[in-house]
């Protein structure tokens, strides 16, 4: 989907409220690493077990980190709506 597409959905702000000090990551930089980390290490698993019970946790810790991912993520997008709500003029 293009930013285009977005824009025509209204899922974007205009551009004249896009602001460079709003461009920080709510996501917490231990809690990315340990994700990352895990879901490269059960891709690794998942190559390396070869069919055998190793490719079998892998596919276990791959899915745990992405669900982590996307809990994390929704968890960002919560937090960084509060921040707005909190600058946001009464």
């Amino acid at each position: 989907m293009s930013v285009s597409d977005l824009k025509k959905l209204g899922l974007l702000r205009k551009e004249s409220d896009w602001d460079a000090k709003h461009t920080r990551s709510f996501v917490p930089l231990i809690m990315w690493l340990v994700t990352a980390v895990s879901a490269i290490a059960g891709c690794v698993m998942l190559v390396l077990g070869d069919g055998g019970v190793v490719t079998w946790i892998g596919l276990v810790v791959f899915s745990i980190a992405m669900v982590g991912f996307v809990l994390m993520n929704i968890g960002s997008v919560d937090r960084a709506l509060q921040h707005d709500a909190e600058d946001a003029p009464d």
